[in-house]
């Protein structure tokens, strides 16, 4: 592991079991993010990871996925068990 939570897209693979093309995917998810700040590009070939920014990604990217694919009764009723 780097200093301050920082990893190489490499050791995010390995930690996450990532495939290339999730990895790939779900990168340009990241960029295209409000976290896009999770991903340091140093250079073309030196790519870094602020790993507590992926995370909230990751968090992120979880929540609009619930909603997008969530049977709209129960998005309803989960909506009436927050209240």
């Amino acid at each position: 592991m780097m200093a301050n939570g920082w990893k190489t897209p490499k050791q995010i693979q390995e930690d996450y079991n990532l495939a290339d093309k999730t990895w790939a995917t779900w990168r340009k998810q990241c960029e295209a993010s409000p976290y896009a700040d999770a991903i340091v590009r140093v250079s073309t070939r030196s790519t870094f990871i602020i790993e507590p920014l992926w995370q909230k990604f990751l968090i992120w990217q979880s929540k609009n996925f619930e909603e997008k694919h969530l049977d709209p009764h129960l998005r309803d009723l989960k909506v009436l068990k927050e209240n």
